[in-house]
Formats: C-alpha cells, structure tokens, sequence
C-alpha cells in the first residue's frame, strides 16, 4: 500500500506480474549456495545463476546452450544417467540424486541435485529446474568418517583376533601356569601348564583361592596374603619355594604375581605366572650338598693327614730310637734281642695303622651298587669271625632277628665287625653283648642329625656290659685317632668308630653313642627304611 500525501487515504498500487517475476528472477540470479538453472525439455541449458558460475566454475555465456550432461563424469555419460534424470523427471515430476560431478577445471564435487518439472496452463511439460548443491565437505567428512569407522572396525576385528589368539596362547602354553586371579585371590581362570604343573583340572580349581597351592606352614604365615600385598604396593612381587600340586607332593615354583588395574588405577585383579624349577632346585641342592661334602672331606682330610703323619711318627721315632741303641750296645746280646722285640712290636702296630688308614680311604669308592643284605647272615658271618675271641673271653652274645635292607655288604660287614670288637675288647669282666632290632619313626630319634630325612629308620642296638665312657665324649668318639683310653691299657688305633661313621653316611644313615663310664655302652645304627 502507498499513502496518498493529499487525501491522507491510502491508495493501492498495481506492482504487476512483470514485476513480480523480474523480482523472483533477480533473487535466483543473486543466490551463491545453489547452482539453479533452467533445462529445456532437451536438458539444454537455459538460464544461469551466480551459485552455477560459483560452483560449477562457468560462466553464464559459457554455459547457456550447452547440454548438462557436460557437468557428469564420463563414465555417468556413457551409463546415461543425464537422459535418465530428464525422463524420470518428465514423468514423474522430480528426480533426485548424489554423486560426483565435474567443474570447469576437470576437479570433482559432490553434488546434491533436484530436477523438478516445470508445467504450463495445461500441465505440458516447458521446461526444467536444477538445483544443485556442493556437499563436498559433507561428503569429505562422511566417507572420512566411514573410513574411519572401515578402520576401527578392522583394528577392532585385529584386536578381537589378537585377544583370542592371546588368550589361546596362554591356554595352550604348557611350561608355565598362567592364572588369572580376582582382588581377592580367586581364580578366575586356568591354562592347560597350570594343570600340567599343579594337577587340577579348570572345573577343579576356578572359584578357589591360589592358597590351596601353597603348604600349610606358608598359609599359616601368611605368604599368599604378604605376595598379594606387595604387588598391590610395587605393582608385582616375585618369590621361589615349595609348592603343593593337588596330589600332595610338592614342586619348587618360581611365582611371578603382578596387579592389574583399571584405567582409575584401581586394583581389579592380579595374574599369577608359575614356573616348575623342582630340577633346577634339586640340581642347585645336590650341587651345594655335594660343595658341602667336598668341604667337609677337604678338612677331614686335612685333620686326617695332620693326624695321621702324628700317629705313625710314633712308632718310626721308637723304631729310629731303639736302633740307634742297638747300634750302641751291639756287644749286649740280651739287650739287642729285647730291643729288636720292641722294633717288631712298633712296625707291627705301624703296619696296623697303614692297614686301617688304608681301610677307612677306601670306603670313599662305593661298592658298584647296592643289592638287598640279609642282615642276620652278615652278622652270623662277623660273630664267626670272632669265634675264637668269645670262647677265650667267655662271652655272651644274644642277636634278636633282623630285616634285609638295601645297602653295601661289606661296608655293613665292617661295621658289625668294628662294634662287636669294640665290645670283646674295652671290658674288665666276661663280655655280654646284646643286638636288636626295630623300626622308629624319625620324629622319635632324639640324636637326629639336623638335615636328615623324615619317616622311618631301621634302628639296630650293639648293647655292652664294658667299661662304657662318659656321655660328654659321645660325638667326639667317632672322630679319627679319637682314643678315650691309653695304648697301653686298650689296644687300638683310634679309626674303628671313624670308619663306622662314614661307612653310615655312605647309606644315607647315622650312627650314635650312648655312655656311662664303668656300665657299658651302646650303639646305635640307623639305617633309612622304606618297606
């Protein structure tokens, strides 16, 4: 409406259709976001705005005249996508579509395209309108997104592939036991080495605490609590010992256990990597037992050769004396024939030293294996030996019936010998001597030496009536040239007892002493016993 300056009334004006249509028409041509453009029914381009020019890079006098099929890549050309569109839209009103498209320059853009018929007063088809979009960056972000979402899901599809094969790698490792365990300790799983190695099958074990695998004087300390708080403090706590397979005997294990957290840091669980190192273990003990028995025979030898070289100077120095007086009183014939008695005596009880230091290095070299002695005959056999001996000492002698064991015949023979003799021999009165036999259990054993091992020992007493010794001297007895007694009361050479010691050690045994000075003595021999 315009206002009438004289009459103060307004008055309408008549814009036009002309008018009105130049408006519309100029609002196209101003319009830069959309290529709009007007076809002929050919597809001929005839009209053009500044969002074409923008967009697609000609200009209105480059355009106009041309088929839109210019704008479509060959290979849309050769398909007839443009031929199709027009008839789509000539007969159904409008087409639309997405797809790349050609600029001026050769370059591609992605374009959002509607054709929509235009109809005159009796609904002919005159012309058509394009309207096209540049969605080249949306296009650009969508298919980056879709390769990144091809991408995440191939890396999810790796990893899902990674994590199975991972988890059957742990499942099938059969040299260590890798256990999954929860913050309390639970097992949450279990690999085919942690049933090689503790004995439990899955459906045995999962749901139990990793408690069960150690001994009961581990749990009673506490060890599995104390391994899972340090590595809830250090991130992991390592350790070696004895563990406990379900059967009940026990492996070294070398434990790994780390704590796993979540992405706050919190605890959710720990794993547990088990290694069976029992040989190692075994080979180590045997090697430092072994180091430890070198050591030993190092320093026995030591006292050994000290000792010996004293004992058999003695009778060389008496030997060197009496010859040196015999040299002097070679006229004396009485004298020379006591003397030369004296010298026979010293060699004798030299050769009788040479022969059990002889005796006694020999017991380092086994008999080639052991075989199954019957201990009644072996000490049937020794009794023989001394038969002469009891009928001249009148001695009484009661043997109870004894086991057959494994060991070393000779070596047994020897021992049976040394203490049946010993008994014949330090005694005052008619000699009664006394063998048994039993089995002990080791915890029973009051004298057993620490280190030895457990269960039962067969226990074979050698009980006289003689002149005993004082319990003070018990240890010290069965250490070599260890005489309790002088020569000249007791013959001797002080080794006996030694050889018995060692011949013991060589059956996995021990042997021990009991005195009481002026009463008697007793030994006893303990030999391990698995029957």
């Amino acid at each position: 409406m315009e206002e009438n300056i004289i009459s103060g009334e307004a008055t309408p004006v008549n814009i036009g259709l002309t008018s009105i249509e130049n408006i519309y028409q100029r609002m196209i041509d101003e319009v830069e976001d959309y290529a709009i453009i007007l076809l002929d029914n050919e597809g001929i381009i005839r009209n053009w705005n500044k969002g074409a020019e923008k967009i697609i890079q000609y200009t209105e006098h480059e355009a106009l005249g041309m088929h839109f099929r210019m704008f479509y890549l060959p290979e849309d050309r050769e398909s007839k996508l443009p031929e199709k569109m027009l008839q789509q839209t000539r007969s159904g009103g409008r087409a639309k579509f997405e797809g790349w498209r050609l600029r001026k320059d050769g370059s591609k853009f992605w374009g959002s395209i509607t054709l929509t018929a235009l109809h005159d007063e009796t609904n002919e088809v005159v012309g058509i309108s394009k309207v096209t979009r540049d969605l080249s960056e949306r296009k650009a972000a969508e298919d980056s997104l879709k390769t990144y979402a091809i991408d995440l899901e191939k890396i999810n599809t790796e990893l899902k592939k990674s994590e199975e094969r991972f988890h059957r790698m742990i499942a099938e490792v059969q040299d260590y036991a890798i256990i999954l365990l929860d913050p309390e300790g639970i097992v949450q799983n279990w690999n085919i080495g942690a049933q090689k190695i503790k004995g439990y099958t899955a459906g045995e074990i999962i749901g139990k605490s990793f408690e069960v695998f150690y001994r009961r004087e581990d749990q009673e300390a506490g060890l599995p609590k104390k391994l899972m708080a340090e590595a809830i403090k250090n991130g992991r706590a390592t350790h070696e010992g004895w563990r406990v397979r379900k059967d009940g005997t026990q492996f070294w294990g070398s434990v790994v256990i780390t704590a796993l957290h979540d992405e706050d840091s919190e605890i959710i669980g720990f794993s547990k990597v088990t290694r069976d190192l029992t040989e190692r273990k075994l080979a180590e003990d045997k090697t430092h037992q072994y180091l430890m028995e070198l050591e030993s025979q190092n320093r026995e030898l030591e006292r050994f050769a000290y000792v010996a070289s004293h004992d058999l100077q003695e009778p060389l120095r008496k030997i060197r004396a009496f010859i040196d007086i015999i040299g002097n009183n070679l006229q004396d014939h009485d004298l020379v024939s006591r003397f030369f008695g004296k010298i026979n005596f010293s060699a004798g009880r030299m050769s009788e030293l040479i022969k059990s230091i002889l005796n006694y290095s020999r017991l380092g070299r086994f008999e080639h294996e052991m075989v199954v002695v019957d201990l009644n005959k072996e000490l049937q056999t020794v009794l023989e030996d001394f038969e002469l001996n009891i009928r001249q000492k009148n001695a009484k002698i009661k043997a109870g019936d004894l086991p057959s064991i494994p060991g070393y015949p000779l070596q047994i023979g020897q021992v049976f010998s040394n203490l049946i003799g010993n008994a014949l021999k330090f005694t005052n009165q008619r000699p009664r001597i006394k063998i048994t036999g039993k089995l002990v259990d080791a915890d029973d054993i009051k004298e057993l030496p620490a280190g030895n091992r457990t269960g039962k020992y067969l226990e074979i007493s050698f009980e006289d009536n003689g002149i005993g010794f004082e319990q003070k001297y018990g240890n010290q007895i069965f250490q070599l040239f260890q005489r309790l007694h002088q020569k000249h009361e007791f013959e001797g050479t002080g080794i006996g007892l030694a050889l018995c010691k060692r011949i013991m050690d060589n059956h996995a045994g021990f042997i021990t002493a009991q005195g009481d000075l002026g009463k008697g003595a007793k030994f006893n021999l303990y030999f391990p016993y698995d029957n």
